[in-house]
């Protein structure tokens, strides 16, 4: 059964929180997507600096992740 399996499934793993850390990045580091977004080739240079930070924003969005979860509330992937 995939539900059972993505249930159990480390968040951080998951495309969810990563898609959730990358939001994070971009809303505060706003000014240096601005800034990327001069540039030819915007989209490789702001997920560049992102994977720089990655670890950092995992770990965060993760932390606003579980915290969410303790209140009994979930974030999901608007469709």
């Amino acid at each position: 059964m995939n539900s059972d399996k993505a249930k159990n499934a480390d968040p951080v793993g998951n495309d969810l929180v990563t898609k959730g850390a990358f939001a994070l990045y971009r809303a505060e580091n706003a000014h240096r997507v601005s800034e990327f977004k001069k540039s030819q080739n915007a989209e490789a240079a702001i997920a560049a600096d992102f994977d720089a930070y990655r670890t950092r924003y995992l770990r965060k969005f993760k932390d606003i992740f579980d915290s969410l979860s303790e209140q009994g509330l979930t974030v999901t992937r608007a469709v």
